[in-house]
């Protein structure tokens, strides 16, 4: 499973401590011919880690926040 293309979408809550990020990643999976690619919508709670909103899995380990930070970098929006 390779993660990409970060976008943070939206920002709900009023204050920090319950603000919640919502952000789109393009995700593919499979191998040579049979690869898909589709675009998936994330979010993380204060303090919390990303996670999929359709299932509720976290993302895999660390790329998620990796992405993330570029973006912060790259617009100055937190995430």
């Amino acid at each position: 499973m390779r993660i990409s293309n970060f976008e943070l979408v939206e920002t709900k809550g009023s204050r920090p401590t319950d603000w919640v990020y919502i952000a789109n990643v393009d995700m593919e999976e499979g191998v040579l011919w049979w690869k898909t690619k589709k675009t998936r919508e994330i979010r993380r709670e204060f303090a919390g880690f990303w996670y999929f909103s359709d299932t509720g899995a976290f993302t895999p380990v660390f790329q998620v926040e990796k992405l993330a930070r570029l973006w912060t970098a790259k617009t100055g929006q937190r995430c």
